[in-house]
């Protein structure tokens, strides 16, 4: 799962009217994740960073993200991640993967209140699948409660050929000033005595 990828098609239930002409991630391990309190766990996890752009952008702005999850070895095709600024847990599925061409995740962040929030990437490594390959990694979807008729295709055309990196951190403006920087992680470290 490590390394480049293009979502080739995209569903979120909260965006059915939304379009991407162009969206880019790249998937690398890491050997800790932040914790809901902001502290940092030493636990196997994985980063997405992930590049996009909406199709209706008149400037063709290319916006940045990113997530990490912890990776349960024992089932290593789930994967979790928390926040301080969200009351749930975003779970995130492997559906089906051939690793070297294709991938299908599902992403369903559940809250303690209200409905949930799913969403599904179809990956690839180039900026189509063949249609066999389109049509296996569809029919996977209904059964996830994932409406087939909106999950959008993501074009790939006029967007740069720059992947998104690992090193694209966010940047923040704290209130009150006008100088962005990167924000600070704290690490929680116990002896294990």
């Amino acid at each position: 799962m490590l390394g480049d990828w293009y979502v080739v098609e995209y569903y979120a239930s909260e965006e059915e009217a939304l379009s991407y002409s162009c969206m880019r991630a790249v998937f690398t391990e890491d050997d800790h994740v932040q914790a809901a309190d902001g502290s940092v766990e030493w636990t196997p996890g994985v980063t997405m960073n992930f590049t996009y752009r909406f199709a209706d952008d008149p400037l063709g702005e290319t916006l940045l993200g990113n997530i990490t999850w912890r990776v349960d070895l024992a089932a290593p095709a789930h994967w979790t991640h928390e926040e301080k600024t969200y009351d749930g847990i975003y779970n995130t599925y492997v559906l089906d993967t051939e690793y070297k061409t294709w991938a299908l995740l599902l992403h369903c962040a559940e809250q303690d209140e209200g409905a949930r929030y799913l969403s599904a990437f179809v990956l690839s490594r180039n900026t189509t699948l063949p249609k066999n390959v389109m049509a296996y990694l569809r029919d996977k979807l209904p059964r996830y409660d994932v409406d087939v008729k909106y999950v959008f295709p993501i074009p790939h055309k006029n967007c740069s050929s720059t992947p998104a990196s690992a090193y694209d951190f966010p940047m923040v403006v704290e209130l009150g000033s006008k100088v962005p920087r990167r924000p600070k992680v704290n690490y929680k470290i116990s002896s294990g005595v």
